[in-house]
């Protein structure tokens, strides 16, 4: 509530540099960042986690001591689950915050949307399983 008013005010001021474009977003724009886009852009086929976006070396190598070393694997886990428990997985096995957590599923789910190599470990509500 305090960021609505303080954008009310800066508009009733008439202060253009503070009411301008994108002073009163509530959107916070995630996974921007160079890798992120150099990543969805090719085949994730034989990379290192830490080739994600949001993912920096250290919460690679945590990530990786617990089983999950490749993208491959870590797209795999993140179509399986919701967006919710995707989070919660990530601070969890590696220590990340939310903010990077949250880099590394819109990295994922854009270069599954665009590359289209992903398998998809969800239909709907229900989980599948594969042999």
């Amino acid at each position: 509530m305090a960021k609505s008013q303080k954008c009310g005010k800066a508009k009733a001021k008439g202060n253009k540099a503070k009411a301008g474009k994108g002073a009163c977003s509530k959107d916070i724009k995630f996974a921007s960042s160079m890798k992120a886009k150099l990543f969805i852009k090719e085949q994730m086929k034989g990379k290192c986690v830490e080739a994600v976006g949001g993912i920096n070396g250290i919460l690679g190598r945590r990530l990786a001591d617990s089983g999950v070393g490749t993208a491959k694997k870590l797209s795999g886990k993140m179509l399986g689950m919701t967006k919710r428990k995707y989070l919660r997985y990530m601070m969890k096995k590696s220590g990340s915050n939310v903010r990077y957590a949250m880099d590394s599923y819109l990295s994922l789910k854009k270069h599954c949307e665009k590359v289209k190599d992903c398998k998809s470990g969800r239909r709907g509500s229900k989980r599948t399983r594969r042999c």
